[in-house]
């Protein structure tokens, strides 16, 4: 297997254990013992992996310690979300201002693998083509500095996302599945109709409502 594959299978397969609950916040996530629970010949794509989860927010690191799953607390979830709001109303409303007619279709193409993957009760695989939505939102608007702290944020409010909802796996899914690709396809028209506020607005609703799903669960 090429290098890239091994980096991305060792990434993929992360993401798949922590949303199997099996580390949980606090738990440090250790090279070796991924790497042989991976059956890898080398400890360097499971690096590559979790650094790549320290850049996205979604893993702290400790000098000569390691990665680990931060600790969730109310306040800081509620700094998280109000975050990305804020940050997440701007890349909508900038995509609605620059977004190409061409990347607007792709938007549309992207919601409807959504559903289909919803559809499917696919978790990590649903987990993926939201967090391309909300990404392909803030590459269309154009604006490089929100590209990356859009990103970044996304991914630190991934850790309460993961451990609230995919816990509770039928239920919460079920109704998160059919509530977010509807309320993808309403920011997605307010894009289309180059409507800069209420697609910014629309956007801040939706993350609200992740946040307001999730608070009691914490």
């Amino acid at each position: 297997m090429k290098k890239e594959n091994l980096e991305e299978f060792a990434y993929d397969s992360i993401v798949a254990l922590i949303l199997a609950n099996h580390y949980r916040p606090g738990d440090f996530l250790l090279e070796s013992e991924i790497t042989e629970r991976l059956n890898l010949k080398s400890r360097t794509p499971v690096h590559y992996a979790l650094g790549q989860l320290v850049a996205r927010g979604f893993l702290d690191k400790k000098s000569k310690k390691g990665c680990f799953i931060p600790p969730l607390t109310p306040e800081d979830a509620e700094h998280v979300f109000f975050t990305r709001e804020n940050i997440e109303f701007q890349t909508a409303a900038s995509a609605a201002l620059h977004a190409s007619d061409e990347e607007i279709d792709e938007l549309q193409m992207i919601i409807q693998q959504e559903t289909q993957t919803g559809e499917s009760g696919d978790v990590i695989g649903y987990s993926a083509i939201n967090e391309t939505f909300h990404n392909f939102i803030a590459d269309i608007g154009k604006n490089k500095y929100l590209q990356q702290f859009c990103q970044y944020v996304f991914w630190r409010s991934n850790c309460y996302i993961f451990f609230s909802y995919y816990r509770f796996k039928v239920s919460a899914t079920e109704r998160e599945f059919k509530v977010s690709p509807a309320q993808h396809w309403k920011i997605r028209e307010a894009i289309a109709k180059r409507d800069a506020d209420e697609a910014g607005k629309l956007m801040k609703q939706h993350v609200r409502r992740t946040f307001e799903g999730i608070f009691n669960k914490i």
